[in-house]
């Protein structure tokens, strides 16, 4: 009576053996107007080839899509002196937060699931292919995406400095020169230093001082100003005015920095 009742547990046994296996609970992920599941099957060896073949081709494809897809709506983002729109930046930004776990897990399913006999039928071997050129490319450009979203806020910022101090530069001259303002008067009312390093001072007549980081100041007359007036001009002047101009007043970029000029 023994021998059939061994049979028996071996039989049990190798039915609890060939059983399928729970899968791991399934994620989140929303981007924006998409939602995806995904499961990590690592967690549970073995669970993800009782998913069935099509439901599992089906799931993989998915995140392969959604990975795809992420990359290539931030392709124009990551090109070299590229201005990305606001939503492609909320893209690269929200996507590399909420698919960077996706990717991770993409990843480790595409490569358990060669542990499937059925990995080797179609469309399994081109799935695990695209799936992984898919993680690789979506990955990638996560990794890109810090330099990517720092240089746009730069320029956001500078944009926003350009823009304040243009209206900081129109409040000085209404504030320190006058409709009458003769040509040769020297009167400065504002100076900006641009992010080159080039610094302006402006005056009222239309005449202006600049100078490149580390060089002298030269002077700059408009050729609107007329020889007779010309004639009044006093470099020295407007060089000295422009050399004496305290530095914290310069309006420079990331600083606001006060309209008042001297008088």
């Amino acid at each position: 009576m023994r021998a059939p009742r061994i049979l028996l547990l071996g039989l049990c046994a190798t039915l609890a053996g060939c059983a399928a296996k729970k899968p791991p609970a399934a994620k989140q992920a929303t981007l924006g107007s998409s939602k995806l599941e995904y499961r990590d099957y690592a967690l549970v060896r073995g669970s993800i080839c009782g998913v069935g073949e099509r439901p599992l081709a089906a799931e993989l494809t998915t995140l392969t899509q959604a990975l795809e897809q992420f990359a290539a709506s931030t392709d124009e983002a990551a090109k070299p002196e590229a201005t990305p729109t606001e939503e492609q930046l909320t893209t690269l930004r929200d996507g590399t937060q909420v698919l960077a776990p996706v990717a991770d897990t993409h990843r480790k399913n595409l490569s358990v699931v060669r542990e499937c006999k059925f990995s080797r039928n179609a469309p399994y071997p081109e799935l695990i292919q695209k799936g992984t050129a898919a993680v690789d490319r979506a990955k990638a450009r996560m990794k890109e995406a810090p330099a990517i979203l720092a240089a746009a806020d730069q320029r956001a910022a500078e944009a926003k400095w350009q823009e304040e101090s243009t209206a900081r530069e129109t409040t000085a001259k209404q504030t320190w020169c006058t409709a009458k303002t003769a040509v040769g008067s020297g009167d400065l009312y504002f100076a900006r230093q641009d992010k080159e390093g080039t610094t302006r001072w402006l005056f009222c007549d239309g005449i202006t001082v600049e100078a490149v980081s580390g060089a002298e100041p030269t002077l700059s007359i408009p050729d609107s100003i007329k020889a007779r007036e010309r004639k009044r001009i006093q470099a020295s002047r407007y060089l000295e005015a422009a050399k004496s101009y305290p530095a914290e007043e310069i309006d420079k970029p990331g600083a606001a920095k006060s309209t008042a000029a001297e008088e």
